[in-house]
C-alpha cells in the first residue's frame, strides 16, 4: 500500500511537470459520448464511459481524472473477469479507446450527492502529455 501511494505521488509529479511542455507537443484528443450512471444515494459507486480519439502521431495515457463536484474518481479495467485499478489508459496514435462497461472506464465513488438521471456530472481528463479536456458526462439510467 506504501509502495502504491509512492509510485503514484512520482507518477503525478512526473504528470504535472508535462504541463510544460509546449502546446506543439500535444496530441489532438476528443471526447465523445460521455456517460455516467445515475446513483440512488450519496456515496453509491457509479462508473463513467466515454470514447477517447487521439488524432495525433503519438500515443497518449489518460493519466487522471478529476471532477468539481466532491467524490473519489479511479480509472480501472478489467483482468480475468475482476475490476483492477490502472494507472493510465493509453489512447494509440491515429486510434480511439472506448471506456465501456466490462472494459476500461473510470469508477466513481464517495459521491458527496445522488447522481439524477437528466443531470451532468463535470470532469476534467488529465492526459500525460499536458493535455486537459473538460467535458461534463450525461447522468443516465443504469439499464442492462
Amino acid at each position: 500500500m506504501k509502495k502504491e501511494k509512492t509510485m503514484r505521488c512520482i507518477f503525478k509529479t512526473l504528470f504535472f511537470m508535462t504541463a510544460l511542455l509546449p502546446l506543439g507537443a500535444l496530441a489532438k484528443i476528443s471526447v465523445t459520448n460521455p456517460i455516467i450512471f445515475a446513483t440512488q444515494q450519496a456515496g453509491e459507486p457509479t462508473a463513467v464511459f466515454m470514447e477517447l480519439h487521439n488524432d495525433g502521431n503519438e500515443a497518449v495515457n489518460l493519466a487522471m481524472v478529476q471532477s468539481s463536484q466532491p467524490a473519489n474518481l479511479v480509472l480501472h479495467g478489467t483482468q480475468n473477469g475482476k475490476m483492477i485499478t490502472s494507472d493510465g489508459i493509453e489512447i494509440p496514435a491515429k486510434g480511439n479507446v472506448k471506456l465501456k462497461p466490462g472494459g476500461l472506464h473510470i469508477m466513481v465513488f464517495d459521491s458527496a450527492t445522488a447522481l439524477q438521471a437528466g443531470g451532468h456530472f463535470p470532469l476534467t481528463l488529465l492526459f500525460d502529455n499536458g493535455e486537459k479536456i473538460q467535458v461534463k458526462a450525461n447522468v443516465v439510467k443504469y439499464s442492462q
